[in-house]
């Protein structure tokens, strides 16, 4: 199966030659869902990119201060969610199955990040700049809940004509039910799931569209943003956000990983330029090795190949 976009900006779940979908394997839910959700969210890249690539570039990049590797929730997140679908695939016993979509599910909706790149494409579609937090904590250190995130979301996206942005994360989004996975207060009846405050009963065929809309979520996000990352596949110059830098001649440099895509932006002065006082910058997200190559050659744009994955619905 291949996901395709056409001109118009709607996105299709193409069969290969001789596939099948099995019915275990991809839920047709999920299915459906896919390619809807990312016809919903792709306006939120697209608007960011066409109005500042400088600030939909540092969406893309997500980087807050120094860290080293090992500091970003939203890539263990990408590689969670399909290891989970994976193990549930191995699995024969139901309940243990239905324990593993309700951990899928409770992670996907509770994910901070996704809430946080939303936002800011949205901001930046606007006018706006990329901010570090979208959703500070609330005094006593208590985050927002998904709820609230959904509701400031939806609000962003009518302002900016686009409020389908949001259908993926309203569609997929039942509080009784993440509050019961989260608190442990479910019990499994048969293929039947219920929940005891407040009392409720969802049906298999119920619960099942909710886990496999948020997984389709998950993927559609997930797919739109490593089709853009990966839409750099070779060093360009680009302009600078006007609010960047006081200097009017200020250009910057998009940094690649071969095989990956944007991984940073730096400086595009010139060797000659830097001599002359020009202030040289980079940003991004590199290993260690990379580090040092960029130190190496402070003209360096293009990173050696590195690696990556993806997944389907829950049966």
């Amino acid at each position: 199966m291949r996901l395709t976009r056409r001109e118009n900006g709607v996105w299709n779940l193409e069969m290969d030659q001789g596939d099948k979908p099995d019915p275990q394997k991809s839920h047709p839910a999920y299915l459906e869902a896919l390619p809807r959700y990312m016809t919903a969210m792709d306006p939120a890249f697209a608007r960011a990119r066409d109005r500042s690539e400088f600030e939909f570039l540092l969406c893309l990049l997500r980087v807050r201060g120094v860290q080293d590797a090992g500091w970003d929730p939203y890539e263990t997140t990408l590689r969670a969610v399909p290891a989970i679908c994976a193990a549930h695939e191995q699995v024969t016993d139901y309940e243990a199955q239905r324990h593993l979509d309700l951990w899928v599910y409770g992670h996907i909706l509770e994910a901070s990040e996704p809430y946080e790149i939303l936002a800011n494409l949205l901001a930046v579609a606007r006018g706006d700049r990329f901010k570090l937090e979208r959703f500070p904590v609330r005094r006593g250190g208590r985050p927002l809940s998904p709820e609230t995130k959904i509701r400031i979301l939806a609000k962003a996206a009518a302002a900016e004509g686009v409020p389908q942005i949001v259908t993926p994360l309203t569609e997929s989004w039942d509080r009784t039910l993440r509050n019961a996975v989260f608190h442990a207060d479910y019990s499994l009846h048969g293929a039947d799931l219920r929940t005891l405050r407040p009392m409720r009963k969802y049906t298999h065929d119920e619960t099942m569209l909710l886990i496999n809309r948020a997984l389709a979520y998950h993927n559609a996000l997930a797919a739109l943003y490593e089709s853009h990352v990966r839409s750099y596949t070779e060093p360009v110059v680009i302009p600078v956000h006007p609010d960047f830098s006081a200097d009017p001649d200020e250009r910057c440099l998009v940094i690649v990983r071969q095989g990956h895509g944007a991984v940073g932006l730096k400086d595009a002065w010139t060797l000659e330029q830097r001599r002359a006082g020009k202030i040289p910058f980079r940003l991004g997200r590199f290993a260690p090795e990379e580090v040092k190559l960029l130190d190496a050659d402070p003209a360096l744009g293009s990173l050696p190949a590195r690696q990556r994955e993806s997944s389907g619905g829950l049966g």
